[in-house]
């Protein structure tokens, strides 16, 4: 329905809406009195009440009652609780409907409708109607919104694994890190009771006479520096306990199992990576699929849709406006072509921007696999470059504890300095947590590496499993 104003009724509208006030070009104009709707202005303490409801809190204080945990268990824990996998599903159920709002267009449309009116034909009476419009043949303009609402499920179904691949990642790492710290935080210890020893040894020394007041003091110093790596050490993972917890959703007391070097050993650093899996291509590929479906709706806008139209009205009172009896009816069975012939070059503007959007979504595939492949190789040449350095610092960890022993029982003979021995000591374990830190550095890099080659959820035993509700295969 179209409104045409005339000229007189415009200019009441103008008189009577008040006066134009003019601005001034790039001067915003200051909201003022009830059309203020806080544009200038941040009240976090109006806009919590203004947004009451259902808060959704956070709950962090559930127990995890295992002893130990495993790297598997800890990933299957954090995925099947964290909201943020929830939302993804939520929002692939809600993309599920879009299936059946296409595939409406399959089904007959019907309208019924009530309205009463004066004519000067017929004058005044009310009328009932019902109609029923079958689409009969398109030429594919449902077809292919059906294909776009498709591919629009499984663009959504690759954002749910790449949430999945990406909670299993960030898991994976808090629990290697939270490894690490419990591993050098046993070593720190070692060291605060090995340098304990030497002074121990110092003072009986100097008791004795045998060396100079000046031991002891030297491994008092060297025993407080190891104190206080210890507490720092604690502290680092008193903090990656903490993150673990957020993952997890909840408190865990226990110690962090050993990680598994029997499934790391079975991974392949491939130099040329499969990349077909990883869910951001197969969320470009989604897209491909939708914009082939969008040219397909595009162009079937050049043709016509023939439909079968039925309706019918009835005059509950007064004169029927289509038949001119009184209380009449009337009905029609119509076959209804219609087409868009000319909109105004409209048709060709679409077409064009479908195959600009396919054009587009067949980049984004190159991308993604690129961006995957470079991960990968990223991870996999950091990865081998860790495990080198592990050979060399096993190595070094050897002749450094000869070095160790060898001193110690020099310095009980008299003929190495004390400094001599603290410095081994803090050469041993230092060695001992390098030597830790990069078998944690290659860990790192392996679960870097399983996640950007789309292969986590099989490593981490998530296949042929329930993830919030969802079936994930392989």
């Amino acid at each position: 329905m179209y409104l045409n104003l005339s000229g007189a009724a415009c200019l009441c509208f103008v008189l009577c809406s008040g006066p134009v006030m003019a601005e001034a070009p790039g001067q915003p104009r200051a909201p003022s009195g009830k059309f203020d709707w806080g544009a200038n202005r941040l009240d976090p303490a109006t806009l919590e009440k203004q947004i009451a409801g259902d808060q959704a809190e956070v709950n962090l204080d559930a127990d995890i009652l295992d002893r130990e945990l495993d790297l598997n268990h800890a990933v299957a824990i954090a995925v099947n609780r964290h909201p943020s996998i929830a939302d993804t599903i939520a929002t692939l159920a809600e993309s599920t409907s879009a299936i059946d709002v296409a595939r409406a267009g399959y089904f007959p449309q019907i309208t019924a409708g009530l309205g009463g009116g004066n004519s000067t034909l017929t004058g005044t009476g009310n009328s009932t109607s019902v109609s029923v419009s079958q689409m009969l043949f398109d030429f594919g303009k449902v077809s292919g919104a059906v294909d776009q609402a498709k591919a629009g499920v499984s663009r959504q179904q690759a954002t749910v694994l790449k949430q999945i691949d990406t909670i299993a990642q960030q898991t994976a790492g808090a629990v290697v890190n939270a490894h690490r710290y419990q591993v050098l935080e046993q070593i720190a210890k070692e060291q605060v009771a090995a340098v304990e020893k030497v002074l121990l040894m110092s003072q009986r020394r100097a008791d004795a006479g045998v060396s100079t007041r000046s031991d002891p003091i030297q491994a008092e110093s060297r025993v407080q520096s190891a104190r206080a790596d210890l507490l720092q050490v604690s502290a680092q993972k008193a903090q990656a306990f903490e993150h673990l917890r957020t993952l997890l959703g909840g408190r865990f007391a226990g110690t962090i199992a050993s990680l598994p070097e029997d499934k790391a050993a079975l991974v392949a650093l491939n130099p040329d990576p499969n990349t077909d899996g990883i869910p951001d291509v197969l969320a470009a590929k989604a897209d491909m699929r939708s914009a082939i479906a969008q040219l397909d709706v595009a162009k079937a806008q050049r043709w016509p849709t023939l439909t079968l139209d039925i309706s019918q009205n009835k005059s509950l009172s007064g004169v029927n406006p289509s038949t001119y009896v009184p209380d009449g009816s009337y009905r029609s069975i119509m076959l209804d072509v219609s087409w868009k012939v000319f909109q105004g070059g409209a048709l060709s503007a679409q077409i064009k921007a479908a195959d600009n959007a396919l054009a587009s979504a067949r980049s984004r595939v190159q991308v993604a696999r690129l961006n995957g492949s470079d991960d990968a190789r990223s991870f996999r040449e950091l990865a081998i470059g860790a495990k080198g350095r592990f050979g060399v610092l096993e190595r070094r960890k050897r002749s450094i504890t000869e070095a160790r022993n060898l001193y110690r029982e020099q310095y009980k003979l008299g003929t190495r300095s004390i400094l001599d021995l603290l410095n081994a000591e803090q050469e041993f374990f230092q060695a001992v947590s390098d030597e830790e830190s990069v078998k944690h550095d290659f860990w790192i890099n392996l679960v870097g590496y399983v996640a950007a080659t789309g292969a986590g959820r099989e490593f981490y035993g998530l296949n042929k499993t329930v993830v919030q509700g969802m079936d994930v295969l392989p």
